[in-house]
């Protein structure tokens, strides 16, 4: 088995798809990492992977050395014959996809790290990137997202095929950006190397020295904030890119007293130092250093963009502001610099929030799974069993208030056409959180190893509980769901489900409420699983009846219900005109 990863430069390999590249590594495969040379080739090559040079990739604009580039891929691609030809990055996901496909690759996967187009750029250059996205991805088995506001765009304009598309995520290694490290440096010793003191607010970046980031604005914004304020920049320059920072305005920053560290290695050290954490970019895929600062428990100020939003919650791990905004910018710094208790309570959040969603773990398992699928499709067994088809297992476990984020997930992924959904993540946590708090709830997930994959959820009276969640959790919940519940539709609606639970025609008060599998992981059983401990759980505690209800066009969810042992009882309708099944198992 030999999977072949193709990005622009190295640092991409070493940073980026490292974890996926090893992992091929631990099956017994061969891993290739294909891209420019660079200074990371040493660390690949310590790792066991086998670096493939393309000496004309470049970052920059240079059409003929992107010819060039392609024509070496072509020459690579039918020397190396790899099993998996795995695209990242703008230009090489363009050409690798399409010569993958023209040299015979049996599988060809692309990354969509993040669409080279932000919402208010210029309309042409949007029709120019979107299309040759969606040019480039009829080559392609697969198409992994990592933002799911990309994946929503790329099906609504048709960039993707219909089931060709799969929402990817993001992920970091929560062992080693974990605040509670015992080998982190101190944070005193941090900080008098950059010769700031105790009492001064640092507020820190992480990126390449190009506008796209922000850093103008930054910069002006740095210079409003007044004395006691920090700022700190790590992050190489990128003379390739057209939009890299000229020198003058790098040293009039410097001689403002922003500090530069330029490229470092040692961040899980560096982020203790910093107070706040900045990412004001005019365009992200999903911000790995933003997700590192928030897995070490810094709030975070970032702009209000797709990418950014995948990572902050507005007002719960971080601010939100527009871009291209310096004195927005400086508000929200300053707002978190003169409240340490806030500082503190946004930390806590974010690391819940790394901890539940940017697992790097669950990433990997979600692209081996993604090349098993297309070998199952394809009918490639050899390749299928050398990626370990099946043997992935995962543990069933009494889920915890930090699983509330990835439940919520999960049932906004895969309950889709159900109200509760349309509420927005930030509600379906509170949901979450209120179930695992509740003492006379069942919540369960299936864990991975990286988090949950799959739960469920269940109550001996689902009365009870909406009571309950109205008093200890209502106020907060409905502040959550506001923006959606100004539209009257949904205003009806949830009043319509503050009222279930009063009474039914199948006269049962325990229910199952909901269940979901990560889409990587359906078709193992897990939801059998899952249902079977919860009705197990329930009939222990002297529950001999539950009921599900679902809505009565969802007929894969009726007959998976009926796999577990519930049967028809009759109709009910929870919201007015939308008839659902109701199903009950009898211990």
């Amino acid at each position: 088995m030999k999977v072949m990863h193709l990005t622009t430069v190295d640092l991409s390999l070493r940073y980026l798809v490292f974890a996926q590249l090893r992992s091929i590594e631990e099956l017994g495969g061969e891993s290739v990492g294909v891209s420019a040379p660079g200074r990371w080739v040493p660390d690949l090559v310590e790792a066991g992977i086998r670096h493939v040079p393309l000496p004309a990739s470049t970052r920059g604009v240079a059409p003929m050395a992107d010819l060039r580039s392609a024509l070496q891929l072509w020459r690579v691609l039918r020397r190396e014959r790899p099993d998996v030809l795995h695209t990242h990055n703008p230009k090489p996901g363009l050409y690798g996809r399409v010569l993958g496909r023209l040299a015979g690759v049996p599988i060809v996967i692309n990354t969509v790290h993040g669409l080279y187009a932000a919402p208010d750029d210029p309309l042409t250059k949007r029709l120019i990137v979107y299309l040759l996205e969606g040019i480039a991805a009829r080559f392609s088995d697969l198409e992994l997202v990592q933002s799911s506001e990309d994946l929503a765009l790329m099906e609504r304009y048709g960039m993707v095929r219909r089931g060709r598309g799969q929402l990817l995520g993001n992920g970091i290694d929560l062992s080693r950006f974990d605040p509670s490290r015992r080998d982190l440096r101190p944070r005193g010793s941090v900080r008098e190397e950059l010769n700031v003191s105790e009492d001064e607010i640092v507020v820190g970046i992480v990126g390449r020295l190009v506008a796209e980031k922000g850093f103008v604005e930054l910069f002006e914004a740095a210079a409003q904030l007044g004395p006691g304020y920090t700022l700190v920049v790590v992050g190489p320059d990128d003379r390739e890119k057209a939009d890299a920072l000229d020198a003058g305005i790098i040293e009039a920053a410097r001689n403002a007293g922003i500090k530069f560290l330029g490229m470092r290695t040692d961040l899980d050290d560096l982020y203790p130092a910093m107070d706040i954490f900045v990412l004001p970019s005019h365009r992200e895929g999903f911000p790995r250093a933003a997700m590192e600062a928030a897995a070490m428990g810094l709030p975070i100020v970032a702009t209000d963009i797709r990418g950014c939003r995948e990572v902050v919650d507005h007002g719960r791990n971080g601010l939100l502001v527009p871009v291209n905004d310096p004195e927005a910018l400086a508000e929200a710094i300053r707002t978190l610099g003169s409240n340490p208790s806030t500082r503190a309570l946004y930390g806590r959040a974010g690391r819940k929030k790394a901890l539940a969603e940017f697992d790097e773990r669950r990433v990997v398992f979600r692209v081996l799974e993604a090349y098993r699928q297309v070998a199952a499709e394809k009918g490639l067994t050899p390749l299928n069993q050398a990626l370990g088809a099946g043997s992935a297992t995962v543990e069933l476990r009494p889920a915890t208030i930090d699983d509330a984020p990835a439940m919520a997930r999960l049932h906004v992924e895969g309950i889709t056409s159900g109200f509760l959904s349309s509420l927005g993540l930030r509600f379906m946590r509170r949901l979450y959180e209120a179930l695992v708090g509740w003492e006379r709830a069942v919540v369960l997930v299936a864990d991975a190893g990286a988090g949950a994959v799959g739960f469920v959820a269940g109550v001996d009276d689902t009365a009870a509980f909406y009571r309950y969640f109205a008093r200890h959790h209502g106020v907060a919940a409905a502040t959550a769901a506001f923006p959606a519940l100004t539209r009257p539709s949904n205003l009806r609606r949830a009043l319509e489900t503050a009222r279930y639970g009063s009474g039914d025609d199948a006269g049962v008060a325990a229910e199952l409420l909901a269940m979901a599998v990560d889409s990587q992981w359906r078709g193992r059983g897990i939801g059998a699983q899952l249902g079977g401990e919860l009705l197990s759980e329930l009939g222990g505690r002297g529950v001999d009846a539950v009921k599900v209800v679902v809505g009565e066009a969802n007929e894969p969810a009726i007959r998976a219900y009926r796999r577990m042992g519930f049967e028809p009882a009759g109709t009910q309708e929870v919201h007015s005109g939308e008839p659902s099944s109701v199903l009950v198992w009898s211990a």
